[in-house]
């Protein structure tokens, strides 16, 4: 007869062995690509069996550059404070800013495509979201985005911190970021 108490020790020990194995998965999960007009990457192409979510949204590239949550953070990071949804709560957004992430892609050109996993997309030049400070943020308040909230991350401004980005609209802060693509 086996003991009710082996039944109840194997989900645990199984659990115990996942929740071991996530931390060094979640670092090498690719939390944005970068695609366009880009010189560094470190992927080739789409590929139509694999790149369900590029190939439903019509987003093609033949190269890109994906960073995971150790990319994002070995980049130079700023915090910065900002009121989001625009009139809520100030909180803390951390990640680095958008020119040091296409910096590091190699990324070239006037006008940035963001998109977000439930099909949003906005079309920007690039100077105007440098300009006003535009973060990657990959946590708040400090703690990582994720995926069902605002992750897996998030283009936020200084809003709180400077003066005059009081009135911006929340227009550019896309949430849920997979792609940002440079022209």
């Amino acid at each position: 007869m086996i003991s009710p108490l082996k039944y109840t020790l194997l989900p645990v020990a199984a659990l115990v062995m996942l929740l071991s194995l996530t931390p060094a998965k979640a670092e090498s999960l690719t939390l944005l690509t970068v695609t366009g007009s880009i010189e560094n990457t470190n992927r080739g192409p789409i590929d139509p069996d694999y790149d369900k979510l590029f190939v439903f949204n019509d987003v093609a590239f033949e190269n890109a550059m994906q960073f995971d949550a150790s990319a994002l953070a070995a980049l130079p990071q700023q915090t910065v404070r900002a009121d989001f949804p625009k009139g809520g709560d100030v909180v803390e957004f951390t990640g680095p800013l958008l020119s040091d992430v296409l910096g590091a892609a190699g990324g070239s050109g006037d006008l940035v495509i963001v998109r977000a996993l439930d099909g949003y997309a906005v079309e920007v030049p690039f100077e105007e979201m440098a300009e006003a400070g535009a973060v990657i943020a990959y946590s708040r308040d400090g703690k990582a985005l994720g995926i069902g909230d605002f992750g897996p991350v998030q283009v936020v401004f200084p809003r709180a911190d400077r003066e005059d980005l009081t009135e911006m609209p929340d227009d550019w802060w896309v949430y849920q970021v997979y792609n940002i693509a440079i022209e």
